[in-house]
């Protein structure tokens, strides 16, 4: 049996004010506006009336980064750079399970990862397996059925 999990949640949907933003990631609204002015970060551009500044869920993720880095002991341009080339790697893994994952499978009763063709040919599948907090690996011919 084969099926896919859905994306339920929408993250371009989630915005926060300067704030929330500054609650959540304890990071100061002061520096947050001045990590903006540095080109570090960016709101969201308004088109209504509204001056308030609103940051999307990504800058939540950058800031979060940043705040983490520079608790590890970093000063704020080298956890920038660092937070950018952990951005770049984030993208590369999320783009790559994308394209790979092929929905969860149960195979003689156990639940697999199918994460795509293994050859070419496209006639083997790679399965991969969490179980107790262990990974493991399978190779199987492809199921016609």
């Amino acid at each position: 049996m084969k099926y896919r999990i859905p994306n339920l949640v929408n993250f371009d949907k989630f915005v926060f004010r300067i704030g929330e933003l500054s609650r959540m990631t304890g990071v100061s609204s002061r520096q947050l506006r001045y990590w903006e002015q540095r080109d570090y970060i960016s709101a969201i551009t308004r088109d209504d009336q509204n001056k308030a500044r609103v940051y999307d869920f990504h800058t939540f993720i950058q800031v979060s980064i940043i705040k983490r880095l520079q608790d590890e002991g970093y000063r704020l341009p080298a956890a920038v750079e660092k937070m950018r080339s952990i951005q770049k790697e984030i993208a590369l893994s999320r783009e790559f399970f994308k394209a790979a994952f092929d929905g969860v499978e149960v195979i003689d009763g156990q639940l697999y990862l199918n994460l795509g063709y293994f050859d070419k040919a496209k006639t083997k599948v790679l399965y991969g397996r969490y179980e107790n907090g262990e990974t493991s690996y399978e190779v199987r011919p492809v199921n016609k059925d």
